[in-house]
């Protein structure tokens, strides 16, 4: 009953005040407690709103964060989407509630499994894990209508953005000098545009340093 209090409290004050936040994406966040999705030493954690540090620059990223991803991604029903990084499944599920398919690709064998064992328990059937490099994609079920980068970069891969369907688009948390920024590509064609959404603050991934990457 206290974790079901909390989790309210936590949309009430952290994600519903976000500009432009639909009904249909508050009732996901409603239909689902946070606390399922956070590891178990870090239960207490799971309705603040900062991002927690894991090991090896992995971030568990702030409820507001989440939603503001999954508003700035704007999936149909009818879409696939791609996530590199699971870190908690707690974006996936959130995703599931949107699109028809949603691929979650991860190195980390315990991020892994505690994000699938999550999704499991909260009986979600659309989210498919993949154990693979998350800096490679997975251009075995390419291409994709929508790409979420979970944790910063440098530049985007190239290898990646050639996962993207045509008019898909691809939200990554980019690194340029001393700013850090949310941004949406979308391709079109051959050339892809880019949109910077809001300033945000995470180390970069180790695996996304920059190599073989597209510029802008």
């Amino acid at each position: 009953m206290e974790e079901a209090s909390l989790n309210k409290n936590m949309i009430e004050g952290q994600i519903k005040p976000i500009n432009g936040m639909s009904e249909e994406l508050l009732s996901a966040f409603y239909s689902l407690d946070r606390n399922d999705f956070m590891p178990e030493t870090m239960k207490e954690m799971s309705y603040i709103e900062k991002n927690i540090l894991l090991e090896d620059k992995r971030t568990i990223l702030k409820p507001s964060l989440i939603a503001q991803i999954a508003l700035s991604i704007n999936l149909k029903a009818n879409e696939n989407v791609l996530i590199l990084g699971a870190t908690t499944g707690y974006l996936s599920a959130i995703l599931s509630y949107q699109a028809e398919t949603v691929i979650v690709v991860e190195e980390n064998e315990q991020l892994l499994n505690n994000s699938e064992n999550a999704i499991k328990k909260n009986n979600i059937n659309n989210v498919v894990f993949i154990k693979n490099e998350i800096a490679r994609g997975y251009s075995g079920q390419s291409p994709f209508n929508a790409i979420i980068i979970e944790g910063a970069i440098q530049e985007v891969p190239i290898n990646i953005l050639d996962q993207l369907d045509e008019g898909g688009r691809l939200f990554a948390i980019v690194h340029e000098g001393d700013i850090c920024s949310a941004k949406l590509f979308k391709k079109y064609g051959q050339s892809i545009s880019d949109q910077r959404l809001f300033s945000c603050s995470m180390p970069v991934l180790s695996m996304f340093m920059k190599k073989n990457s597209f510029s802008f």
